[in-house]
């Protein structure tokens, strides 16, 4: 039984939505809130550089 091949392919879909959020807020020049350290921080993703995704298997 392949247990771990869905989670893989979820962890795979979650980086590439992510790197499409940031370049939705990028092009459309608005913020993107995350989580990090446990508090929820707002960032413009303008001044950085368009995230790539991965290729796709």
């Amino acid at each position: 039984m392949k247990t771990t091949n869905w989670i893989q392919q979820a962890d795979q879909a979650l980086k590439r939505a992510s790197v499409r959020a940031r370049n939705v807020a990028a092009n459309t020049n608005t913020p993107l809130h995350l989580i990090r350290d446990g508090k929820i921080v707002r960032i413009t993703p303008a001044g950085d550089p368009p995230a790539t995704a991965t290729k796709r298997p």
